[in-house]
C-alpha cells in the first residue's frame, strides 16, 4: 500500500486503540462456564480464595471430591463443593465424570501413540445464511481450485514494521517462555519445496471454497495480529500471510506454505485480540513443528480434510499458548476460544466436521490444562490490546 495510506491506517488504529486500553487485568471471566458443572477432582488440591496459586487455602480437597463448577478466569475455576464450600481450583485438577481418560495426549508423542482421522479445519456454522453452503470436508474437496485468489494472496508481503508499532500502541511486552516439548535443532527455517508446493495446492483448493472477505481494514488487522504473534516464531524466514475466508462456517487453518487464518464465523465469535492472537498461534504453531510431514498427515487436498493427528493437534494447541504468550497476549485465551465453539455447539450449530475429525473440544481443553507450567499460569492476564477486537466486529465483508 501507499505510504500515506498506510501511516493513515495505523493512526486510525492507534487512535482507536488508545481509547479502550486500561491497565492490565486479570484474564477475564468466560460466561459460557457460568452455569453450574458437575465436575470430579482429580487429584489433592488445595482449594484457595482467589484464582492465584498464592492466594490463602480454604480446605484441602481429596481426589474424588464431588464439585460444582462455576466461571474460569486463566487456568483456574471456582467450584463449590456438597458442603457449600466454594473457592478456585486448578483446571488441571478437575474432570468431568464422563470424561474419557487422556491417553492419546501429548504424552503419546514419545510413545509413538498417534490417532488419526483428525482435521485443521476445525469448522461448524454459526448463523449459515441461505445462499452459503457451510465450510465442509465434502465441499473443501470438490471446490474448484481458485488460482487468482492464491496469487492474489502471494503477492502480499508481511509488514514487520507496522506489526512493531501496532503491538507498541498495544502495549503489548513480550515474554520468554518455553515450550512444553521443545523444537528439533533440524528444523529448517526456510520453507522446503515440498512444503511450498503442497501449501499452495491446498491454498488453492480452499480459496475455491471460500474466498478472502472484501474487508480490507479486517484482513489487515488480522494479518497485523498475526504477524506480531509470528515474530516470537523459531522460523521467521516462513513468509508468514494471514487471511479471513467468508464463510460463516467456524473454521481456522494453517497450510505447509505458512498460511494461517480463520473464517469469519469463527472472527465473529472471538471476543478479544487476545482471543484472535490464540487462534492464529495456534496455526502458526501447526506449521511451524512441520506437523504436515510428521505421521498421521498427508501433503494433499484429501490430507487437508483428514488432518494431522490427534498428538500433533494437542501439541500444537500447548505451543500456541507459549507463541501468544510470547507477543504479550493472554496464554489462557486459547481455552476461552474452545470454550465459545463448545457453547455454540451446544445451543444446537452445527460442528459436524468438528466432532467427527477432532478431539472433542471438552478433552482439549483438559489436555491442555494437565499441561499448564507456572510460567504460563503467570502470563495469564488479559493484555491491554484486548478490546482493540471490537473496532472490526460487526463490520460488513
Amino acid at each position: 500500500m501507499g505510504r500515506v495510506f498506510k501511516q493513515a491506517w495505523l493512526t486510525v488504529l492507534v487512535l482507536g486503540a488508545s481509547a479502550v486500553f486500561g491497565q492490565s487485568q486479570p484474564a477475564a471471566v468466560d460466561g459460557a462456564a457460568t452455569r453450574g458443572e458437575r465436575l470430579v477432582l482429580a487429584r489433592d488440591d488445595a482449594l484457595r480464595q482467589e484464582p492465584l496459586a498464592t492466594a490463602r487455602p480454604v480446605t484441602t480437597l481429596r481426589a474424588g471430591h464431588n464439585l460444582t463448577g462455576f466461571e474460569r478466569k486463566g487456568f483456574w475455576r471456582r467450584v463449590e463443593d456438597l458442603r457449600g464450600q466454594s473457592g478456585w481450583l486448578r483446571l488441571s485438577s478437575l474432570r468431568s465424570p464422563s470424561a474419557r481418560p487422556l491417553d492419546t495426549g501429548l504424552a503419546a508423542l514419545s510413545t509413538g501413540r498417534e490417532a488419526s482421522g483428525n482435521v485443521v479445519l476445525t469448522s461448524g456454522t454459526r448463523g449459515v445464511g441461505k445462499r452459503q453452503k457451510p465450510l465442509t470436508a465434502e465441499l473443501l474437496l470438490a471446490a474448484t481450485p481458485n488460482q487468482s485468489e492464491l496469487s492474489r494472496l502471494l503477492q502480499s508481503l508481511p509488514d514487520p514494521q507496522a506489526a512493531l508499532e501496532f503491538a507498541a500502541a498495544g502495549q503489548l511486552q513480550t515474554r520468554t517462555l518455553r515450550y512444553l516439548t521443545p523444537l528439533p535443532d533440524s528444523l529448517p527455517p526456510q520453507l522446503s519445496p515440498e512444503e511450498r508446493a503442497a501449501g499452495q495446492e491446498m491454498a488453492a483448493q480452499l480459496l475455491g471454497a471460500a474466498r478472502p472477505v472484501r474487508n480490507f481494514g479486517v484482513q489487515q488487522y488480522v494479518s497485523t495480529v498475526g504477524n506480531i504473534v509470528a515474530a516470537g516464531a523459531e522460523r521467521r524466514e516462513v513468509p508468514w500471510r494471514f487471511v479471513v475466508l467468508d464463510s460463516t462456517s467456524i473454521a481456522s487453518f494453517g497450510l505447509p506454505n505458512g498460511l494461517v487464518g480463520l473464517t469469519r464465523g469463527l472472527f465473529d465469535l472471538l471476543d478479544s485480540e487476545d482471543d484472535l492472537a490464540a487462534v492464529l498461534a495456534r496455526e502458526i504453531a501447526q506449521v511451524q513443528r512441520q506437523q504436515w510431514l510428521g505421521r498421521g498427515a498427508t501433503l494433499s487436498v484429501a490430507g487437508l480434510a483428514r488432518g494431522v493427528g490427534s498428538a500433533a493437534v494437542l501439541e500444537a494447541d500447548h505451543d500456541a499458548l507459549v507463541l501468544a504468550g510470547r507477543a504479550g497476549y493472554d496464554t489462557s485465551a486459547l481455552l476461552t476460544v474452545f470454550e465459545d465453539i463448545d457453547e455454540a455447539v451446544r445451543k444446537g450449530r452445527d460442528a459436524s466436521l468438528l466432532l467427527a475429525m477432532t478431539p472433542p473440544l471438552p478433552e482439549r481443553i483438559a489436555a491442555v490444562a494437565a499441561q499448564v507450567t507456572p510460567e504460563l499460569e503467570r502470563a495469564a492476564i488479559a493484555s491491554t490490546a484486548a478490546p482493540r477486537i471490537r473496532t472490526f466486529k460487526g463490520s460488513s465483508p
